[in-house]
């Protein structure tokens, strides 16, 4: 009975080649990765500052409904801090068709960017 054995050529290990062409392709996938982690926490960030400037004109705008008083007509600027973020606070209060009705304008943006407005709101108060 005759025996067969199975002469192979196969190589010991990888090329030099195929290691850096490997390392090339882990680095673009961490590329990648990293960036994306990146665009998340800012997006997080950003959710946060969005929901903290909402939190202060309502509260602002629920104190004028506790006060039960008419507000005056103008432009009122402030610096305001919420949950460790500062703020810069605009309320314009103008009048209405109705002399009985003023609408009351708020607006917020970061204390170093105070030409950006994060959010804004506007409400309706009654004199009586």
């Amino acid at each position: 009975m005759a025996t067969f054995r199975l002469i192979t050529n196969m190589k010991q290990g990888f090329t030099l080649i195929e290691c850096l062409v490997a390392l090339l392709i882990l680095a673009i996938v961490l590329a990648s990765a990293t960036r994306a982690i990146g665009l998340s926490i800012d997006d997080v960030r950003n959710n946060y500052i969005r929901e903290a400037a909402m939190w202060t004109a309502d509260n602002n705008i629920a104190q004028y409904y506790l006060d039960d008083s008419y507000p005056n007509l103008g432009l009122n600027k402030k610096d305001v801090s919420m949950a460790g973020v500062e703020f810069t606070m605009t309320t314009d209060i103008t009048s209405t068709g109705n002399q009985y009705f003023r609408k009351i304008e708020i607006s917020m943006s970061e204390k170093d960017k105070p030409n950006y407005s994060i959010y804004r709101t506007i409400t309706f108060i009654s004199q009586y």
